[in-house]
C-alpha cells in the first residue's frame, strides 16, 4: 500500500495540476473571446456561401468595373492604384501606374518564406540600411537564372506598411487597348514574371525549409551579412526590433527558438539559434531554485536564470520558452506581408523596468499599435 506521506504528495501534485489547468483555461478564454468578437459576422446567405472565397483582387475588380474606372481612380490618387493579394503561387501586387509614356499595368512578385526571411534579416543586420536596399535589389536580380532574365523584368522597391522595405520582381504592360479585366488577365498571362513564382519560395521542393548555401553566398557577394543558424539553417539576425542582442528568425512563431530543439526527443524546452555548430548542445535544465516571476502579459512564471537564455526572461516550467503570447489585431494581406515576425519577449510583473523589460514593453506597445497578430502557442506534436 502507498504510505501516508506518498499519498499526501500525490494529492498535492494533483491539486497543483488542477489549478494550472484552471488558470490555463481562464487565460485561453480571456484571449479567445475578445478575438472572436472582432471577427466579421456573416449576415447573409451570400456572405455565408461566398464570403470565405472572396479575394482582394476580386474585391478590387468589383469596385472598379472596368480598367478605365481604375485608371480614373488612380489619377485621383496621384498616379498609382495598387492591390496586394496572394495565392498558392506567390505574393503579388497589381498596380495601375502613370509613367512617362502613359498608363501601365504592373505585376510585382515578392519573395516569401525562407527567401523573404533572408532578405529581412540581411536588411536588419545592415549598418547602412539605405545601401542595403540597393544591395538586396542587385542580389535579387542575380538570383534569377540567366535563362529567365528579361530586359523589362525589374527588381523594384515599392511602398511598405512598415520600416521593412518591400522589394520584389516586377513587369508591366501598357494599358492602352485594355478595356475589361478579362483583357488584362489574357495579356498578363504572357508576362515572363510568372515563371519566377517557384523561385519566390526558394529553390527546390517547397517542403524543404532550408535555403542552399549558394543563396547565402550570393547575398554575401553583394555585401550583405546573410547569416544562418548552424543548428536549423534559418536566416537569423541579432538586430530584431523585439529581440536586440538575441539571434532571431523572422518568419515563424518560434522567433529566437531553434528548430533543432525538436530533434532527438520530445522535450518542450526551446534552445537558441547558434552561428557555429560547435556551440550546439542539448537543452539545459533548470535546478528548480531559480526565482519565478509571473509574466505581466501571458501570466506564466518566468526566470532570467535559464541556462539556455542568459539575460532573457524564459518560462520557468517544463515548456521553457522565451516567447510571450501577446494579443494584437489582424491586418490585410499587404500590411501582414511587411511585418517583422509576431513574437515578443516575456515582461515580468513587478520588475522595476530593467533594460530588457523596457525594450520588450516598447516593442509590444509598437506592435499592438501596428496591428500584429495574436500568437497562440502551438501544441507539441513531436
Amino acid at each position: 500500500m502507498m504510505g501516508k506521506r506518498a499519498q499526501q504528495k500525490r494529492a498535492a501534485k494533483r491539486a497543483k495540476q488542477a489549478k494550472q489547468r484552471k488558470a490555463a483555461a481562464a487565460r485561453n478564454k480571456s484571449v479567445s473571446e475578445p478575438l472572436a468578437a472582432e471577427l466579421p459576422q456573416l449576415t447573409s446567405m451570400t456572405d455565408i456561401l461566398f464570403g470565405p472565397l472572396a479575394t482582394p483582387w476580386g474585391d478590387f475588380t468589383d469596385t472598379y468595373a472596368t480598367v478605365d474606372d481604375a485608371v480614373a481612380a488612380a489619377e485621383e490618387a496621384g498616379g498609382v492604384l495598387s492591390c496586394f493579394s496572394y495565392d498558392d503561387s506567390g505574393e503579388y501586387e497589381r498596380s495601375l501606374r502613370r509613367s512617362a509614356d502613359g498608363w501601365r499595368y504592373e505585376v510585382a512578385l515578392y519573395p516569401r518564406d525562407r527567401l523573404r526571411e533572408l532578405m529581412m534579416t540581411s536588411w536588419l543586420d545592415a549598418d547602412d540600411r539605405d545601401q542595403a536596399v540597393e544591395q538586396l535589389r542587385h542580389a535579387l536580380a542575380a538570383y534569377v537564372p540567366e535563362d529567365l532574365r528579361r530586359p523589362d523584368l525589374e527588381v523594384v522597391q515599392r511602398p511598405s506598411t512598415s520600416e521593412v522595405p518591400r522589394i520584389g520582381w516586377a513587369q508591366s504592360l501598357p494599358v492602352a487597348g485594355l478595356r475589361t479585366w478579362e483583357d488584362v488577365r489574357l495579356a498578363e498571362k504572357e508576362l515572363p514574371l510568372f515563371a519566377l513564382a517557384p523561385l519566390s519560395d526558394g529553390p527546390g521542393d517547397n517542403m524543404c525549409l532550408v535555403l542552399p548555401q549558394e543563396t547565402f553566398a550570393l547575398f554575401r557577394e553583394h555585401g550583405l551579412a546573410a547569416r544562418e543558424c548552424a543548428g536549423c539553417g534559418a536566416p537569423v539576425t541579432d538586430r530584431h526590433p523585439h529581440w536586440p542582442g538575441v539571434l532571431v528568425s523572422v518568419e515563424n512563431e518560434s522567433g529566437p527558438g531553434c528548430d533543432r530543439s525538436r530533434l532527438g526527443g520530445k522535450s518542450l524546452q526551446w534552445i537558441g539559434h547558434v552561428l557555429d555548430s560547435a556551440q550546439a548542445r542539448p537543452a539545459g535544465k533548470l535546478t528548480g531554485k531559480e526565482q519565478k516571476i509571473p509574466c505581466q502579459h501571458c501570466d506564466v512564471h518566468v526566470t532570467e536564470q535559464h541556462p539556455d537564455w542568459p539575460g532573457v526572461w524564459a518560462e520557468a516550467g517544463g515548456y521553457c520558452s522565451p516567447v510571450c503570447a501577446v494579443p494584437g489585431s489582424g491586418r490585410d494581406d499587404g500590411q501582414e506581408y511587411d511585418m517583422v515576425d509576431c513574437v515578443y519577449p516575456h515582461i515580468p510583473a513587478g520588475v522595476d523596468s530593467p533594460a530588457a523589460a523596457a525594450i520588450a514593453a516598447a516593442a509590444i506597445a509598437a506592435a499592438k499599435k501596428g496591428g500584429y497578430f495574436f500568437q497562440p502557442r502551438l501544441p507539441d506534436f513531436m
